[in-house]
C-alpha cells in the first residue's frame, strides 16, 4: 500500500503529469492541470487520510 500512496504523491507534485496523461489511463477528462491536481489530492486523502467521501472526478 506504501508504493499506492508514493505513487499519488509523485503524480500530485509532476509538473508534466496532466489531464491528457491522465486521460490516456483513465478515459477520464480534466479540463485542466489544476482539476486534476485537486482531485488526486482528494483521492489521496480520502485513501491514505481517512477524508469521509469519495471525491467524483468531473462529468
Amino acid at each position: 500500500m506504501e508504493m499506492v500512496r508514493t505513487g499519488f504523491e509523485q503524480l500530485i507534485s509532476d509538473e508534466s503529469f496532466g489531464p491528457s496523461e491522465y486521460e490516456k489511463l483513465t478515459d477520464i477528462e480534466f479540463p485542466d492541470r489544476e482539476s486534476l491536481r485537486i482531485y488526486l489530492q482528494a483521492m489521496h486523502d480520502h485513501l491514505f487520510n481517512h477524508a469521509p467521501e469519495q471525491p467524483m472526478p468531473p462529468g
